[in-house]
């Protein structure tokens, strides 16, 4: 009886160790339906989670505290969660001291495409991959995923993350999981009937991309 309960206890430490801690951020599609569906699916997963997202947001205001003027959504490690049109957008190297992530999970780019200098998204981008790379986790980028608005701008953007982030993270290319509708929504977020189960297939995508590496594999699958 003795030898049964200590290995169920030595499994159980096996399987809380193995577990670890993610730290996810993102702009307004982590704010929205595709946000809540991945931080969902962590949870389910039994990693210790902390989601943090702020709509407009670039890589710098995670740095500035730029107030989001268009929503945010957070759920810290405890389950906490909070909801807003207006706030600041949390500081992020507050959110690596407080969370102590093994695992960053970044959703960015879409808002660079308003930004005329490529040099500056680049530069960006590459701060905040180099600082989770710098805090000793593993860092894995999500791009923009597909939309009607601003289509013909996607391939820019897609080339700017990966020459900003590829040399610190593991990059996700989110338009080859996602086809914007023809017709509905804004023609950039998944909001509405048609494009909430687009949103969900992608957060689905995304997770099982991470899965061996938060379950102590050796890497995202490109």
């Amino acid at each position: 009886m003795k030898k049964t309960i200590i290995a169920a206890l030595f499994i159980l430490c096996r399987v809380t160790a193995s577990a670890g801690t993610v730290l996810f951020v993102g702009d307004s599609h982590s704010v929205g339906p595709f946000g809540w569906k991945l931080d969902e699916l962590l949870r389910a997963a039994g990693q210790g989670t902390a989601t943090y997202a702020s709509c407009g947001s670039i890589a710098q205001w995670w740095a500035t505290g730029k107030p989001t003027p268009c929503g945010y959504f957070f759920r810290d490690l405890a389950g906490k969660t909070g909801k807003g049109q207006k706030g600041p957008t949390p500081i992020f190297t507050e959110l690596l001291g407080k969370v102590k992530p093994d695992t960053v999970i970044v959703e960015m780019g879409a808002n660079y495409a308003n930004l005329p200098s490529d040099d500056f998204a680049v530069k960006d981008m590459r701060a905040m991959a180099e600082e989770i790379r710098a805090s000793g986790a593993a860092c894995f980028w999500v791009t923009k995923p597909d939309s009607r608005k601003g289509h013909d701008g996607i391939p820019r953007i897609l080339e700017l993350t990966y020459k900003a982030v590829s040399g610190s993270c593991k990059v996700f290319d989110s338009t080859k999981v996602t086809k914007y509708p023809g017709t509905g929504g804004d023609g950039v977020h998944y909001w509405f009937t048609e494009g909430l189960p687009i949103a969900n297939a992608w957060a689905s995508s995304v997770f099982e991309w991470l899965k061996l590496p938060i379950e102590g594999g050796k890497g995202g699958r490109d």
